[in-house]
């Protein structure tokens, strides 16, 4: 890291020197390719040695590393459209939704008239950037492809000869069809292949991929399906085989997320024979990710932390790992801890785990890390102490637009209120109503199902209700929530489902359906406390 550093601050020097302004600002693009790819703990102990970018590249005192990164893009971003260099202009843009949409910007000068209050990021400036970033593309077409000059003839062409091409492949002639001429020869179907350089598309498929990114941070499931699947479609052929093997990581959490276990892993099946997973680190962090949710959901705990062992091995204290691997081995531990009833130990591990995500400004991390920290006090029986990790996580949430995981901690303040008493069971309704809508129109089965749990047992607990009365507005949530679940295996959420079905029919008098519940329940709780088919679990 330092050796990099310390290479590009005196090329930064020479081109100033020289008045080389192009190769100064690719110089500039490529330290902020450096500092966004290797880390913020990496870099922490450059900061105020001699080869520190504030000290080296005319940035005055010391600054920290977001604010270093920030002013290198800015000024790569600068010097690349006075110099009209498309492809360097189209990658600042990328790296600046990428910043934009992990960093709250805080001015470099906190105080006087012009110092800056904005302390939130603004989901419009990375979708602008990553507009701006595709329009790289434009640059590259013939001038029938211009967005200006476009009036549909190229789309209602190609259309015209992929309709032609798919009848002649149907066709029994052996005769290969000719296709319809037009003033578009080089995007026929079966025509030569695109004028457009493999790094210009790399970019415009880099900005899908972000734009699927950023939409995970911000809760809307259809709209990182949707880019995804563009750049798999569109950019496969100029695709790194890193950012491919990206685009199917994501498309097959989207898989285990709404369609369940055995989904995603017939998915990771075909994607590990296009990228093996033992030569292909994120298949492989992915594989693990997976058998480890699964792992905790049956009740295999001892499988569950073999694989934490694992995550612990690949994140070790070694110089140059990723941070976020870090995070994430932690992350899984505390949850195995969490799953395996050792509260203490599971407080402490997540409490170390935001202190370091605090210590590298990672503010994204620190919302998910606030939620375990308060679900931890929630199942130890703390719900007071848990309330302000929640309401923490919350703030952090708006601050950064994270609107489903919001909607998840707004949940964890109802369970909260819940847990203190019947008294606190309209305003944790009122709670769960506020998060309900981005919960089910963007929520995951899990999410989904648990939403629908505290519903039901909101009203049970609300001593105002009747279950006689209205018992539809129980039983609807609990059977939607067991259907779920069913598909998770997740035993310990449906053993709780059922039991609040038992409750029910039996304040109903339905014995039959009460006994059902009861045995239903019965059977989670047993493969919960005793997991089956456990050599068959590091497997799909």
């Amino acid at each position: 890291c330092v050796a990099f550093l310390q290479a590009f601050t005196e090329a930064v020097r020479v081109s100033q020197m020289n008045n080389d302004d192009s190769c100064l600002a690719y110089i500039l693009g490529a330290i902020s390719n450096l500092l966004s790819k290797i880390g913020i703990s990496s870099t922490v102990g450059l900061i105020g040695s001699r080869y520190s970018l504030g000290n080296n590249i005319g940035l005055g005192t010391p600054l920290s590393i977001q604010q270093q990164l920030l002013v290198l893009l800015k000024r790569s971003l600068k010097r690349a459209d006075m110099l009209k260099l498309t492809s360097l202009l189209s990658f600042d843009h990328i790296s600046l939704a990428k910043f934009d949409l992990k960093h709250v910007q805080r001015p470099l000068v906190s105080f006087g008239p012009n110092g800056s209050t904005k302390l939130r990021t603004c989901p419009a400036d990375v979708c602008k950037n990553l507009r701006l970033s595709s329009h790289v593309l434009s640059d590259f077409g013939t001038d029938g492809l211009s967005i200006a000059n476009d009036n549909g003839s190229f789309s209602t062409s190609w259309l015209r000869n992929l309709s032609d091409a798919s009848s002649s492949w149907h066709s029994s002639s052996t005769k290969p069809r000719k296709l319809i001429t037009n003033d578009f020869d080089n995007f026929h179907f079966h025509a030569q292949p695109s004028p457009i350089p493999t790094s210009v598309l790399q970019l415009a498929g880099s900005a899908y991929l972000m734009r699927a990114t950023a939409w995970e941070h911000y809760g809307s499931a259809p709209m990182v399906r949707m880019n995804t699947l563009v750049y798999a479609t569109c950019f496969a052929d100029a695709a790194s085989s890193s950012e491919l093997s990206l685009a199917y990581v994501k498309l097959i959490e989207q898989l285990a997320v709404f369609k369940g276990y055995s989904a995603a892993f017939c998915a990771l099946k075909l994607a590990e024979e296009k990228f093996p997973s033992s030569t292909n680190s994120q298949i492989h962090l992915l594989k693990m990710q997976l058998l480890h949710e699964r792992a905790l959901h049956r009740g295999h705990l001892r499988i569950a932390q073999q694989i934490c062992d694992e995550f612990g091995v690949l994140s070790s204290s070694v110089s140059g790992v990723d941070i976020e691997l870090k995070t994430e081995a932690s992350l899984r531990r505390a949850r195995t801890l969490l799953a395996a009833k050792q509260f203490s130990q599971a407080a402490a591990v997540a409490n170390s785990l935001f202190t370091t995500c605090y210590k590298y400004n990672m503010q994204v991390e620190n919302a998910s890390v606030l939620l375990l920290l308060a679900e931890i006090h929630r199942k130890s029986d703390n719900a007071v102490l848990g309330l302000p990790y929640a309401l923490a996580s919350q703030s952090f949430c708006k601050s950064f637009n994270l609107d489903l995981l919001e909607a998840s901690a707004t949940l964890t303040l109802a369970e909260l209120w819940l847990a203190l008493g019947s008294n606190h069971a309209k305003r944790a309704l009122s709670l769960v109503y506020q998060s309900l809508p981005m919960i089910l129109g963007h929520g995951g089965l899990e999410l989904r199902a648990r939403s629908q749990i505290v519903l039901a047992k909101c009203h049970l607990t609300d001593p105002e209700f009747s279950v006689s009365e209205d018992p539809c507005a129980v039983l609807d949530p609990l059977n939607q929530a067991a259907e779920d679940l069913q598909v998770l295996e997740y035993h310990e959420m449906a053993a709780e489902v059922y039991y609040l079905k038992a409750m029910t029919y039996n304040h109903l008098g339905k014995e039959y359906e009460r006994e059902e519940a009861a045995a239903r329940f019965k059977e989670h709780v047993t493969a919960l406390e005793n997991p089956r088919d456990e050599e068959d679990s590091l497997v799909y």
